[in-house]
């Protein structure tokens, strides 16, 4: 199974296009969204786009700490800045997912995302991804977890982080455990994960770079 994946959204519609754009090219089988995908924090700009253009095709995810209040019961100063079609996508998200084995959480699984503030992760090993890695392993017996939320390429087994930092695929060996975080599409960054080859690909949604003037 091919699977397009995108995290931290955060309202840029621009790149969450370009994305679909190259999943479409990459022919993959299922979108999922990784949380944070519309941002109830920030001007609302660009996040009614991004609900309409997940929803279009398909996606399924999670919810982050930052999209935690567009989901559920949402309050009235909240439902007033964005469309109704918005609540709609993400009433549909989960607090965690499991697609082929594969398991989806926008923190690792020992946090629960019903707690916000775990959401948000005020701990004091909450950048501390080897901790995170650990304690994600230990929560669950699935031998691949990915996250988003720390907006950069990471990856690590039981025995530790490996030398990986999202420059090329990653191949996921059978039989070993990887916990690996995603980098975020408001950094003009994707991925396409095949289940079945075990290889991960990264890949740049970001805007092409302008000519020079001459």
């Amino acid at each position: 199974m091919r699977l397009g994946l995108v995290t931290d959204v955060h309202n840029d519609h621009l790149n969450l296009s370009r994305a679909l754009d190259v999943f479409r090219i990459r022919q993959v089988d299922q979108v999922v969204t990784i949380g944070d995908t519309c941002d109830a924090f920030a001007p609302p700009d660009g996040a009614d786009q991004v609900a309409q253009m997940l929803a279009a095709c398909g996606a399924i995810g999670v919810w982050g700490n930052h999209d935690f209040h567009l989901c559920g019961d949402v309050a009235d100063s909240c439902r007033a800045r964005f469309a109704a079609g918005t609540f709609d996508f993400m009433r549909q998200v989960k607090p965690h997912l499991e697609v082929d084995g594969c398991y989806f959480s926008h923190k690792d699984a020992s946090v629960d995302a019903h707690d916000v503030q775990q959401l948000w992760g005020l701990e004091e090993d909450s950048r501390d991804l080897g901790a995170r890695a650990a304690a994600g392993f230990k929560a669950i017996a699935n031998q691949r977890q990915f996250i988003g939320h720390y907006h950069r390429w990471w990856v690590a087994t039981p025995s530790g982080p490996l030398d990986w930092h999202g420059s090329e695929p990653l191949i996921l060996r059978p039989g070993e455990r990887y916990f690996v975080v995603v980098a975020g599409v408001f950094q003009g960054m994707c991925a396409v994960l095949d289940t079945v080859s075990g290889i991960l690909e990264p890949l740049s949604c970001a805007a092409p770079p302008r000519a020079a003037s001459t």
